[in-house]
């Protein structure tokens, strides 16, 4: 039998070590209030059932057509910088409707405006990472979001080989199989950063034993969620989940190279939006 989504999703929760303790990576929500789902969609779950299980397991298969049953699924994720600002990735946000509500663990605040870069050149076809550019937005909320402290961004560029702590809701799996389940339930991963470039922080998903003690990338549902280095202040947002080269290995399989918008560059373009005058009517 097999669980089949109705629904495709194409945005980019973790996808960890397969030789971990999957509860290791699961951490509560209140760890990190900033960090909240931008986006997210109910789906039906249908259940096909093959040739075999009719033979093999009749006992399964329902006489009547069952009530259909619905989860719901992370499809993007945000930071919030400002007490009115999020930060996300641009092909999460070029997918919302800026009469969106986004539910942080106190209450639910709706958006005011989106601001994409302007130089944000999304995916080709085939997906290939080389035709992305500037993948990055800010999401204006209407009011302030109370209770919860914002997160600072990184300013240094010394970004290269730090450990770096990812965040989302997505969908979940490992280095052997890929994403493999959706649960929503927040989870972290690290990495260590291999390349950076004028716009990238780069990623390479290693196999045990060459890893990081919670090594994993981003999943589907990640896309837009943060990539978090720890300094002595405390956490500061360094990238942006873009998107993964999968080198035709398979999404979310151990050797494939995440890449995440390299925050670090883009400091005076995130001031400009937060500071422009007609933007500015809240904090």
């Amino acid at each position: 039998m097999r669980d089949t989504p109705l629904l495709s999703v194409v945005v980019k929760q973790m996808i960890i070590r397969h030789d971990v303790d999957p509860e290791l990576y699961l951490v509560n929500p209140a760890q990190f209030p900033a960090v909240v789902a931008v986006d997210s969609f109910r789906e039906e779950i249908q259940v096909a059932y093959d040739d075999v299980d009719r033979m093999l397991k009749p006992s399964l298969i329902a006489e009547t057509e069952p009530e259909p049953e619905f989860r719901d699924r992370c499809d993007g994720m945000g930071t919030l910088i400002r007490p009115s600002w999020i930060l996300t990735a641009a092909h999460v946000a070029v997918e919302l409707s800026e009469k969106k509500v986004i539910a942080f663990a106190n209450a639910a605040y709706a958006a005011r405006s989106i601001v994409i870069h302007p130089h944000f050149h999304n995916y080709s076809d085939d997906g290939d990472m080389s035709s992305v550019k500037h993948d990055i937005a800010l999401i204006q909320l209407a009011q302030p979001v109370q209770n919860v402290a914002p997160l600072p961004l990184y300013p240094q560029t010394d970004e290269l080989q730090k450990i770096v702590t990812f965040v989302g809701k997505g969908d979940f799996g490992n280095g052997l199989i890929g994403p493999d389940s959706v649960d929503t339930k927040t989870r972290i991963a690290t990495n260590r950063i291999e390349q950076v470039d004028d716009q990238w922080l780069i990623f390479k998903f290693d196999a045990p034993p060459e890893t990081t003690a919670l090594e994993g990338i981003s999943g589907p549902g990640d896309s837009g969620g943060p990539g978090l280095i720890e300094t002595a202040a405390g956490w500061a947002v360094a990238g942006i989940s873009s998107g993964q080269d999968s080198q035709r290995l398979g999404e979310g399989y151990y050797g494939v190279w995440e890449y995440y918008t390299r925050v670090s560059q883009y400091l005076d373009w995130i001031e400009s939006v937060v500071q422009q005058p007609a933007l500015n009517g809240s904090p």
